[in-house]
């Protein structure tokens, strides 16, 4: 159907209002369109500004909560290095402790078994009676092999030269000798004669016996930690002026101290351990 008859149709049924009527509708058929795209841009633009201002709320939502969620990681963070800084000053302050016991015990162990080789020396009146403790480094390891040997105790008459400071890491095998007669357990003797073949097999032994310490009678007991392994050795040091007495005959005292002082040693090189930890 055509405009003509679309007024034809309403000015033949409703006369002038018909003709308005008619008039009205083709207007609107003609606007339609426009109407409905400049509706459907206002429907897009609302649209896009609702969902504009959702994600805008969205994202402030977001942030506001990645805020607190940072906020409350910074706190957690916070409190976990602060707890760790007071677990490690408790360690700290413990070890600290523990260290200080450990040296006290250590020095405790220094007073028995200096007081045993002042008694083995009065006991056989010998001109010294000395510690040799063997290591693998600057600190006491109660284990084989040893790289090194320190003279750490000794007891000596009037006149003799003291000779720990000159006795500190030497390589072991210096004693070899030594070691070599005492390692399987047994108390040994050496007179002057069996001194003097030192020079053969260790040079710097024989001139530590003859030329510097003037040994004339060298008694030497084996010190063994808990696994029964040689880890120093005691001995009895006559030089010319101080000649070996009867006493020297009866060697159980000599014994029994060796024994006793092997036990003080293998705590004082575990608190040792302990110490350098």
């Amino acid at each position: 159907m055509d405009y003509n008859s679309i007024f034809n149709l309403f000015i033949g049924n409703y006369g002038y209002l018909g003709l308005f009527l008619s008039f009205s509708i083709i207007v609107l058929f003609i606007l339609m369109p426009y109407l409905i795209n400049k509706s459907n841009k206002n429907i897009n633009k609302s649209l896009n500004e609702l969902t504009i201002n959702m994600s805008n709320s969205l994202t402030n939502a977001l942030t506001d909560s990645n805020k607190a969620l940072i906020e409350n990681i910074t706190i957690n963070e916070s409190e976990l290095i602060k707890n760790q800084m007071t677990m490690i000053e408790s360690i700290i302050a413990h070890n600290t402790q523990m260290h200080s016991v450990a040296l006290d015990i250590r020095d405790s162990i220094s007073i028995p078994i200096q007081d045993k080789i002042n008694h083995l020396r009065d006991y056989y009146n010998t001109s010294r009676v000395g510690i040799i403790e063997f290591h693998n480094s600057l600190v006491n390891l109660n284990g084989l092999p040893f790289k090194w040997y320190d003279l750490i105790y000794e007891s000596i008459a009037r006149g003799v030269h003291a000779m720990t400071a000159e006795t500190k890491n030497l390589p072991i095998n210096i004693l070899s000798p030594i070691i070599y007669k005492v390692i399987n357990g047994d108390i040994v003797t050496f007179k002057r004669k069996d001194i003097e073949k030192f020079y053969d097999q260790s040079s710097v032994l024989y001139d530590f016996t003859i030329n510097k310490m003037n040994i004339n009678t060298l008694v030497v007991a084996p010190l063994l930690n808990n696994e029964y392994k040689l880890v120093g050795i005691l001995t009895l040091e006559y030089n010319n002026e101080n000649k070996p007495t009867n006493t020297i005959q009866n060697l159980s005292e000599f014994e029994k101290e060796a024994h006793a002082i092997s036990t003080l040693l293998a705590l004082k090189a575990s608190t040792e351990q302990k110490i350098n930890k």
